[in-house]
């Protein structure tokens, strides 16, 4: 083809130099994209799997919270039959939140008694942490 074929309206003329640096800028422009998609891959699958981690002590904070209910009913109903017999209300109110929290607490303190019997250090900073104490 002539290059004066490229001075003509609506004609493009390419020759082949031009097309390989279209191709190269193609090619970049493709790996820069495969790079950003690795990333947004390995963040969502990140994410995916802390979410899956948390999915897995759902069951546990179900159970939890669960057991702590039945402690409060239970209690609850103590303290309301024992207001019902014409208890003394601070009375019963005061003995009803140590009992709730006699309660609450045996587990945990069973579990720092042990670790600190055992000399495990590790899980004691685990208990106080999950504990809110540090």
């Amino acid at each position: 083809m002539k290059p004066e074929v490229g001075k003509l309206a609506n004609a493009y003329l390419y020759s082949v130099d031009d097309l390989q640096n279209i191709i190269q800028h193609n090619l970049a422009q493709r790996k820069a994209a495969a790079v950003q998609a690795e990333s947004i891959v390995e963040q969502e699958t990140s994410e995916f799997m802390a979410w899956l981690r948390a999915q897995s002590a759902s069951e546990t904070i179900r159970e939890y919270r669960s057991q702590s209910e039945q402690v409060r009913e239970e209690l609850t109903a103590k303290a309301l039959a024992a207001l019902e017999q014409g208890g003394d209300a601070q009375e019963i109110m005061q003995d009803l939140a140590r009992k709730l929290t006699n309660r609450l607490i045996h587990a945990p303190t069973k579990s720092l008694q042990q670790a600190a019997r055992d000399g495990d250090d590790e899980r004691l900073h685990i208990l106080r942490n999950s504990l809110g104490l540090e």
